[in-house]
């Protein structure tokens, strides 16, 4: 009997797949989350500005 093109028999290796530990973000409370969390560092180097508008001749002579 012919074993058809992208059947493979099963070979026992004795390979025992270790389990991983499940990644798990915990829940933040009703509290911190309605008030932010007390511990937070704020790391950006610098704060956000918008870029201004302005028209082409004020772009143009500045």
């Amino acid at each position: 009997m012919c074993i058809p093109h992208g059947a493979t028999r099963t070979l026992n290796t004795s390979f025992v797949k270790e389990t991983k530990p499940k990644k798990h973000i915990q829940k933040p409370s009703k509290n911190m989350f309605e008030k932010g969390d007390p511990a937070f560092v704020d790391e950006r180097t610098s704060s956000y500005k918008p870029k201004k508008k302005g028209s082409f001749f004020d772009d143009l002579f500045s």
